[in-house]
């Protein structure tokens, strides 16, 4: 049983889920080294789409390592930043994040993706470089060089990517338990429709998991054995946030809105489901001995649990100075203040960690949330990562 915060903290097993959002992934170091610190390591780790990339570097990489791992991948998929040493005003780093932002589109990132030639249009219909805006094959040979796969598919710690078969719509979880996992596995849960192309595995195409939801709890959930289990969820969308005042705060507010609702939805379900499950089994076992041979409530038996299973929601809140296409948008001061957000906002939820005060078996309730919100930022400051 492993120990954070100078406590034992009572779970069999803590899990790390990571939600997509693109750029915005860079908060995802800070959150995980700050995990890391307090002595949160995980033994799953789960992803879907950018957050499939976070839990392959973290799966893939021995402990003291990960964190480093992350801070280079990251810089090695951006361009190098001409603004920044440079002092910038909130309305300086707007403009400076949406030129970032611009660069991408035209010019891909570096080691990640690059604009197709020809355009998709042009491509012969059928083939894969007719079905999307870039060409990902240079993340393939970038996943290979920081992901020990080997790591991986020894199983050290378990991974589940979220993708989507394209052919019936199937969210479905990759799980380095089941099956052998590479770097096409990786890129599936991060090969969002129109702009990345769909990766095929034994003969489907599959998409990026957050075309179905960007939440990737419902793995963990699902695996084997049901054991006391804290999950941590790092979301990266917002539903707490200003109104807007023009309509670049518009797409970026309602972007928020939509993937943060999703996500509140997912999260109450899988906490609602979880609790009527812990109370059924509370009520079978208080039936006697003749009720429990019963037919429907041996059919319920198969649906009741007799585990916890406690969320730990960090969701990281947009400065002012984020731009509506913040979640395409690379530039290495953005990747570093993001990361800087996700350490601060961590450290202070390791500070409450109200689950410590939770206890565990003795109840019919089988599931808590814990939710904390970023506080975000009204001024741009020189941020680092510690």
């Amino acid at each position: 049983m492993s120990k954070g915060s100078g406590k034992t903290h009572g779970y069999e097993r803590i899990a790390l889920a990571c939600q997509g959002g693109g750029s915005l992934g860079a908060y995802h170091i800070g959150a995980y080294q700050a995990m890391d610190e307090a002595g949160y390591l995980p033994d799953v780790v789960s992803g879907i789409s950018i957050g499939a990339f976070t839990a392959a570097l973290i799966a893939g990489n021995e402990p003291k390592n990960r964190v480093s791992a992350l801070k280079e991948f990251w810089k090695t998929i951006s361009y190098p930043d001409f603004a920044e040493d440079l002092p910038m005003n909130v309305e300086m780093r707007r403009k400076h994040n949406t030129f970032s932002s611009m660069q991408g589109f035209i010019f891909g990132q570096p080691n990640f993706f690059e604009p197709r030639n020809p355009v998709p249009q042009l491509q012969k219909e059928g083939t894969i470089p007719a079905l999307s805006y870039y060409d990902t094959s240079p993340l393939r040979e970038t996943l290979l060089n920081f992901v020990d796969f080997d790591r991986i598919n020894r199983n050290a710690t378990r991974l589940l990517l979220g993708a989507v078969k394209v052919s019936t719509g199937e969210l479905v979880f990759f799980d380095s338990e089941k099956i052998k996992i590479g770097p096409e596995h990786v890129m599936a849960s991060g090969s969002m429709p129109p702009g990345f192309p769909p990766m095929v595995i034994d003969g489907d195409m599959h998409w990026d998991g957050g075309c179905v939801t960007n939440t990737p709890l419902e793995g963990i959930m699902n695996i084997n054995p049901k054991v006391h289990t804290l999950c941590f969820m790092i979301d990266l969308f917002s539903a707490e946030g200003e109104e807007p005042k023009n309509m670049d705060d518009v797409s970026a507010r309602s972007k928020d809105i939509l993937y943060a609702s999703r996500t509140a939805h997912h999260i109450g379900h899988t906490s609602e489901k979880h609790n009527l499950r812990k109370a059924v089994n509370h009520l079978i076992k208080s039936l006697g001995a003749s009720a429990q041979k019963d037919p429907i409530v041996q059919e319920l038996q198969s649906f009741a649990a007799d585990f916890d299973f406690d969320i730990v929601q960090c969701i990281y809140r947009a400065p002012v100075y984020e731009v509506s296409s913040k979640d395409c948008e690379f530039s290495r001061t953005s990747i570093v203040d993001r990361a800087t957000h996700g350490y601060s906002d961590m450290n202070r939820v390791m500070e409450a960690a109200p689950w410590l005060n939770t206890k565990r078996g003795a109840s019919h309730k089988g599931s808590s949330v814990h939710k904390f919100v970023s506080q975000g930022a009204s001024k741009v400051k020189k941020t680092k990562v510690a």
